[in-house]
Protein backbone atom coordinates (compact mmCIF):
# COMPACT_ATOMS: atom_id res chain seq x y z
CA UNK A 1 0.00 0.00 0.00
CA UNK A 2 1.59 3.28 -1.11
CA UNK A 3 1.48 6.14 1.36
CA UNK A 4 1.24 9.78 0.33
CA UNK A 5 1.89 12.93 2.27
CA UNK A 6 1.43 16.66 1.68
CA UNK A 7 4.19 19.12 2.57
CA UNK A 8 3.32 21.21 5.66
CA UNK A 9 5.41 24.12 4.29
CA UNK A 10 4.21 24.56 0.70
CA UNK A 11 1.45 21.97 0.14
CA UNK A 12 3.48 20.02 -2.46
CA UNK A 13 3.60 16.25 -2.79
CA UNK A 14 6.17 14.40 -0.67
CA UNK A 15 8.12 11.25 -1.50
CA UNK A 16 9.11 8.65 1.09
CA UNK A 17 12.82 7.85 1.44
CA UNK A 18 15.61 7.47 3.98
CA UNK A 19 18.86 9.04 5.18
CA UNK A 20 22.00 6.94 4.65
CA UNK A 21 24.37 6.44 7.58
CA UNK A 22 27.81 5.57 6.16
CA UNK A 23 30.56 3.83 8.10
CA UNK A 24 33.80 2.08 7.20
CA UNK A 25 32.71 -0.02 4.21
CA UNK A 26 29.01 0.03 5.17
CA UNK A 27 25.87 1.96 4.28
CA UNK A 28 22.79 1.63 6.50
CA UNK A 29 19.51 3.41 7.20
CA UNK A 30 19.98 6.08 9.90
CA UNK A 31 18.46 5.23 13.29
CA UNK A 32 16.92 7.11 16.19
CA UNK A 33 18.50 6.01 19.51
CA UNK A 34 16.73 6.47 22.85
CA UNK A 35 18.36 8.45 25.66
CA UNK A 36 21.17 10.99 25.74
CA UNK A 37 24.40 10.22 23.82
CA UNK A 38 27.19 8.60 25.83
CA UNK A 39 30.73 8.83 24.43
CA UNK A 40 32.81 5.71 23.89
CA UNK A 41 36.58 5.89 23.42
CA UNK A 42 36.68 3.07 20.83
CA UNK A 43 33.26 3.25 19.14
CA UNK A 44 32.41 6.98 19.21
CA UNK A 45 29.12 6.37 21.04
CA UNK A 46 27.83 3.65 23.35
CA UNK A 47 24.76 2.03 21.78
CA UNK A 48 24.45 -1.31 23.58
CA UNK A 49 21.09 -1.96 25.20
CA UNK A 50 19.51 1.24 23.85
CA UNK A 51 16.26 1.34 21.89
CA UNK A 52 16.94 1.83 18.14
CA UNK A 53 14.38 2.62 15.42
CA UNK A 54 15.09 3.14 11.72
CA UNK A 55 14.24 6.65 10.49
CA UNK A 56 11.83 7.21 7.57
CA UNK A 57 12.26 10.59 5.88
CA UNK A 58 9.83 12.35 3.53
CA UNK A 59 11.04 14.98 1.01
CA UNK A 60 8.86 17.58 -0.70
CA UNK A 61 9.24 17.47 -4.50
CA UNK A 62 8.57 21.22 -4.73
CA UNK A 63 10.49 22.93 -1.91
CA UNK A 64 12.84 20.17 -0.66
CA UNK A 65 11.54 20.25 2.95
CA UNK A 66 12.48 17.08 4.89
CA UNK A 67 10.27 15.52 7.58
CA UNK A 68 11.58 12.49 9.51
CA UNK A 69 9.84 9.86 11.63
CA UNK A 70 10.98 6.93 13.78
CA UNK A 71 7.91 4.77 13.15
Amino acid sequence: MARSKTCPKCGGAMNEGFVVDKGYGTAEVAQWVGGPPQKSFWMGLKLGGKEKIEIVTWRCRDCGFLESYAE
